[in-house]
């Protein structure tokens, strides 16, 4: 199959880039969105019309009236004033604007290069899937709102995963795009390659778990007790587990255990941080992988670091909102790693010392 031109690949590759950063700061800004308890401002889903704010005092009242028929409002915010609402209703509408202003920046070069012929369908498909999941997250971020318009005033916590988990899936995804059509490859000893996609299998599993977990922290406010570390409160392991029905609603459902999870996983990440700095350092010549592995043990002792400070000082906004990009951060590396061991090239040699360094 005819690949694209270089002109194309250029293109492309800006165009998706400008993406990605937008899409990095729609998390940041759906995280503050969150922070702020904004989320459930905007009890109404207009696509379209939704997209026009309340233009003058009658239609702000008119909207503060819709808002104050949900259970945000009856149960959590019912001395709110006109004002304070306004504060809110700002972050989930530009939380939702942004997202249309996203759709529109990918829908517009994407049909330029429809109509220019300049896509193979190989291509065409991929950039296709990715515009599926565009609007799927839009679909499925009005169906996390949904959830805390019934009988409770929040969000559920599972769907708030599923919200964050596809934001970052839409952003993995684009970023191996760009990695292909640089369509560059590397060298690496054939034993050495299988244990480094070995090990990051199973870094990628940890790191998909924590990210729920993190997901889950923040929906149900989790990261709001326990403000001590490294022990919660006085204990290793926090007390009262047998008040619990069952492991389950200990795992998923409790703000104790959701949190006590999520720091044992923070520490089984911090455990590859040291492995990564020790197998780079021995076993990888290739200077290409063993700067994905370094800069993999560097964002992972600050990710670290940002969960510590951001539970010791009880969930500060902009701790908070650090540590939910560096988790962004984190699997774009982590992507960068495992597409660059799959463009390996094995030899039969136990170590390569000169491994194309050209492309370092």
């Amino acid at each position: 199959m005819e690949d694209l031109s270089k002109d194309t690949k250029r293109q492309v590759t800006i165009w998706l880039g400008v993406t990605l950063a937008m899409v990095l700061c729609m998390v940041f800004i759906g995280g503050v969105t969150r922070l702020t308890d904004s989320s459930l401002s905007m009890v109404q889903w207009r696509p379209l019309l939704g997209a026009i704010p309340p233009m003058n005092e009658q239609e702000w009242l008119e909207v503060f009236k819709q808002y104050q028929q949900f259970p945000e409002y009856k149960i959590v915010n019912n001395r709110m004033n006109l004002e304070e609402f306004k504060f809110i209703f700002f972050w989930e509408y530009f939380h939702r604007l942004f997202g249309r202003l996203i759709g529109l920046v990918f829908i517009l070069p994407y049909l330029y290069f429809l109509v220019r012929k300049k896509l193979n369908k190989k291509w065409n498909r991929k950039l296709l899937l990715a515009l599926v999941l565009g609007g799927s997250q839009g679909l499925l971020g009005w169906f996390m709102v949904k959830s805390g318009l019934v009988d409770r005033p929040d969000v559920s916590h599972f769907r708030l995963a599923a919200h964050f988990g596809l934001a970052l899936v839409i952003m993995a995804y684009i970023y191996w795009l760009m990695l292909e059509l640089k369509n560059k490859s590397y060298e690496l000893s054939k034993n050495i390659a299988i244990k480094a996609r070995k090990l990051m299998s199973f870094f990628g599993l940890t790191v998909v778990l924590q990210v729920i977990y993190g997901a889950f922290v923040a929906g149900l406010d989790a990261g709001i007790g326990y403000n001590t570390f490294p022990k919660m409160g006085r204990h290793w392991i926090p007390t009262g587990l047998n008040s619990y029905d069952s492991f389950w609603q200990f795992a998923l459902e409790s703000n104790t255990g959701v949190q006590f999870i999520h720091r044992c996983i923070g520490w089984v990440l911090f455990a590859f941080c040291i492995y990564f700095l020790i197998f780079a350092s021995r076993s990888i010549k290739n200077e290409v992988i063993k700067r994905d592995f370094y800069l993999l043990s560097g964002m992972i002792f600050v990710q670290f670091c940002l969960g510590v400070f951001t539970i010791l000082s009880r969930v500060e906004l902009s701790l908070a909102s650090a540590h939910q990009m560096g988790a962004c951060i984190l699997v774009l590396l982590t992507v960068k790693t495992i597409f660059d061991l799959t463009q390996v090239n094995k030899t039969e040699d136990v170590v390569i010392e000169s491994a194309n360094k050209t492309t370092a």
